[in-house]
C-alpha cells in the first residue's frame, strides 16, 4: 500500500482556510474586492499566511500537505523544489486547467489556453506565444505600444485615485490589445469586470450568459477587424477551432494586473525618490539600455513583493509521488506566491525593495520567485507587459514629480508591508519644470 502525503488535522485545515487560502478567495483572485483588500491589509494577511506555512513545514515536513474539503482535496505546496517541479512538469502530469481555475475562468474565457486540457492546448499555447511575441525581446509592434503609453500618460496633471488611474490604464490596454478603435469602449471593460466579479465565486457565481455572449461577440468584431499595430492583428487567419478571439479576454485580464503593479510601484517611487535616479539616468541614455532594464527591474520587484497572481493552481489526473509518498489522482495543488516571495528566512532581500536582484542574478536562485510563473505555462505576455509597464515607469519618472498621500507614505516608510492594498492609494502627478 502506498503511503499518502500527510493530511492536515481538522484544526490545521481550519487554520489553512483561515490564514492561507481563505484570504486569497476573499480578496478576489480574479477581480479584486476593494473593501476586503482593506481588511486584508489591516489583518496583515500575507504575513499570517507565511507564519502558518512555516508552522506547517515544522509539523508535517516538506509536504505537500493535504487539506480535505467537502468533495475535493487540495495539496498546499510547502517546499521550494516542489514549486519548480510542478511548474516544470506542466501540463503533464500537472495540468494548468485545474478544476477551481476552470470553474472561475469559464465565466469570461471558456476557450482560453489556461482552461484547455485537451489536444487543443498545444496549438492554443503556440497561438498565444506567436501573437504576444513570447520568444522576441521586443514585440513586432513594440514601437506602437510605446507610443500609446506615452500618449495616454502625457496628460497626467492631478491627484489620482486608483480608479482614476485604472481608467487611463484601461484605455492604454484596449488600444494595445484591440487597436485605437477600442479607445473609448468603456462598456467592454465594464462587461469584463462584471464577468470577472462572477468568476470570483467560481462554480458558485452567477452565470451571465447573455452578457458573456455580448462581450465575446464584441471582442470577435475587433479580432475580425485586425487593426494594424494591435495585438489582435496577428490572430487574423488562425484556425477557427482554436477560437483566436477566445484567447483575448485573458490578455485584457492580465494587463489589468499589470496596472495594479504599476500603481503600487508609483507609490514606492514617490515615497523613496532615490529609487528614481537609475530609472531617470537610463531614460536619458536609451542607447545604453534600450529595453529599460532599470524600469523593468522595478516593475518585477513590485510584482515580487505583492504578487498579482495570488495563488498558482495545478491539478494531477493521476497519482503523483513526493519523497516516497503519494498524492491521490485528482489532487489540486496550490502555490501561494507571497509565502515564497517574502520568506525572510530564505531571502535576505525579502522585505526590502531591491530592483537590483533582477539585474544581478539573485532572483534566479533555487528559491522560487515567480512573478510571471515559469516552465511550459509561463506567462506568454511577459515581454509585452514588461515593455509597456517599463515605458510607463520611465515616462512618469522623467516627466512628473510624484506626491503620495500621507497614509501610504507612512506605510512604505520602513520595510515593505506584506499586504499592500493598492485601491486606497492616492498619488499626485505634477509636471516637472525643465
Amino acid at each position: 500500500m502506498p503511503t499518502h502525503l500527510p493530511s492536515a488535522s481538522a484544526l490545521d485545515s481550519g487554520r489553512i482556510l483561515r490564514d492561507v487560502l481563505g484570504p486569497v478567495v476573499a480578496q478576489g483572485p480574479i477581480l479584486r474586492r476593494p473593501r476586503l483588500g482593506i481588511l486584508a491589509e489591516r489583518l496583515h494577511a500575507d504575513d499570517r499566511a507565511l507564519r502558518q506555512v512555516r508552522r506547517l513545514r515544522r509539523k508535517y515536513g516538506e509536504g505537500p500537505v493535504l487539506v480535505h474539503l467537502p468533495g475535493r482535496t487540495i495539496a498546499l505546496v510547502l517546499a521550494p523544489e516542489d514549486v519548480h517541479r510542478m511548474l516544470a512538469e506542466t501540463p503533464e502530469p500537472f495540468a494548468a486547467a485545474a478544476g477551481e481555475k476552470v470553474a472561475a475562468l469559464t465565466h469570461f474565457q471558456p476557450h482560453a489556453v489556461l482552461v484547455t486540457h485537451s489536444a487543443l492546448r498545444g496549438p492554443r499555447r503556440e497561438l498565444n506565444e506567436q501573437a504576444l511575441g513570447f520568444r522576441q525581446p521586443v514585440h513586432q509592434h513594440g514601437h506602437r505600444f510605446v507610443e500609446v503609453v506615452r500618449e495616454e500618460l502625457g496628460a497626467l496633471y492631478a491627484t489620482l485615485s486608483w480608479e482614476d488611474f485604472r481608467t487611463i490604464w484601461s484605455r492604454i490596454v484596449r488600444r494595445i490589445v484591440l487597436g485605437d478603435a477600442a479607445h473609448d469602449d468603456v462598456d467592454l471593460t465594464a462587461h469584463l469586470d462584471q464577468l470577472r466579479a462572477d468568476a470570483n465565486w467560481a462554480q458558485f457565481g452567477p452565470n451571465h450568459d447573455q452578457l458573456r455572449s455580448r462581450f465575446l461577440a464584441s471582442l470577435k468584431e475587433y479580432v475580425d477587424k485586425a487593426e494594424p499595430g494591435s495585438l489582435v492583428e496577428s490572430l487574423a487567419g488562425q484556425p477557427e477551432e482554436l477560437d483566436p478571439a477566445g484567447q483575448v479576454p485573458h490578455w485584457l485580464f492580465a494587463f489589468d494586473a499589470a496596472g495594479i503593479a504599476l500603481w503600487r510601484l508609483f507609490a514606492v517611487l514617490g515615497t523613496r525618490p532615490a529609487l528614481l535616479e537609475p530609472i531617470v539616468e537610463e531614460a536619458h541614455h536609451p542607447e545604453a539600455s534600450p529595453l529599460l532594464a532599470q524600469a523593468g527591474a522595478a516593475v518585477q520587484e513590485s510584482v515580487r513583493l505583492w504578487p498579482t497572481t495570488l495563488v498558482v493552481l495545478r491539478q494531477a489526473a493521476e497519482p503523483t509521488t513526493w519523497r516516497d509518498r503519494t498524492a491521490p489522482a485528482g489532487t489540486e495543488f496550490a502555490i501561494v506566491s507571497s509565502v515564497f516571495h517574502r520568506d525572510d528566512e530564505a531571502l535576505e532581500f525579502a522585505n526590502g525593495f531591491e530592483p537590483s536582484i533582477w539585474l544581478d542574478g539573485r532572483s534566479d536562485g533555487t528559491w522560487p520567485i515567480i512573478p510571471f510563473s515559469e516552465g511550459p505555462a509561463a506567462c506568454p505576455g511577459r515581454n509585452v507587459v514588461l515593455l509597456t509597464t517599463s515605458t510607463a515607469v520611465s515616462h512618469v519618472a522623467t516627466h512628473y514629480d510624484l506626491d503620495v498621500d500621507p497614509t501610504t507614505r507612512a506605510r512604505l516608510s520602513g520595510p515593505m508591508p506584506g499586504t499592500f492594498n493598492h485601491a486606497t492609494v492616492r498619488i499626485g502627478f505634477w509636471p516637472q519644470q525643465h
